[in-house]
């Protein structure tokens, strides 16, 4: 195989464990005053509701922070955090080492520049991708075939040549399928694979098992 082209959120890190980790910190001079199931039961909460830095002053009322000078600080701790406390998932950095040896790689992340520009150079993934594409500058999210052509010209490599890895049943695979790509899907419990599209090529728990899934063709 030529290239593999990934996603990035929830493929080479666990944003719902980033999320509660972040958030742990973070509102630390709260949390700390709380009873252990309390915090549990926040945490939990956040991460389901995939709380952000818009959503947060909403959350914090809603969990009984009522004076705003806190919710101001809680916010401003987590906003100014949130980046350098993502760690990439064990496994992942020697993932990509050993398939740079032999493979181009490519990175296709949907979300706004500020967001994913700020993952990137946290993860110091120009490391391993020479190429990456962030949506909100290219104009198109996946699964919009126009993204993976841009990528797939980029690498200067056929579809039939290159694999994608992702955990976006919608997003990733479809995507990949659109363009004659084959895939593989990083499953999560939390994701239904939908019922129209076709299977993937692979499906692997996490993508350190990657190299295995690949060597057995």
């Amino acid at each position: 195989m030529q290239a593999y082209i990934f996603d990035l959120d929830d493929t080479l890190y666990d944003l719902s464990r980033h999320r509660a980790r972040h958030l742990r910190r973070a509102w630390a001079s709260w949390l700390d005053e709380l009873p252990d199931q309390a915090v549990t039961a926040v945490l939990e909460r956040a991460v389901q509701q995939r709380i952000f830095f818009r959503d947060m002053q909403t959350f914090l009322i809603d969990a009984g922070v009522h004076d705003a000078a806190l919710r101001d600080e809680l916010v401003t701790v987590s906003q100014r955090t949130w980046f350098t406390d993502l760690e990439l998932d064990a496994g992942v950095a020697d993932t990509l080492s050993a398939l740079a040896q032999t493979a181009r790689l490519g990175l296709i992340t949907n979300g706004p520049s500020w967001t994913q520009r700020a993952k990137i150079e946290q993860f110091q993934l120009a490391r391993w991708f020479p190429t990456m594409i962030v949506s909100g500058e290219f104009g198109y999210d996946k699964p919009d075939p126009r993204i993976f052509s841009a990528m797939l010209d980029a690498l200067a490599v056929r579809a039939e040549d290159a694999i994608m890895v992702g955990d976006n049943p919608d997003a990733d695979i479809r995507g990949a399928h659109a363009v004659g790509m084959r895939a593989v899907w990083v499953q999560h419990p939390h994701m239904q694979y939908p019922d129209d599209l076709d299977p993937p090529w692979r499906t692997i728990p996490h993508v350190r098992t990657l190299l295995d899934a690949v060597s057995s063709t």
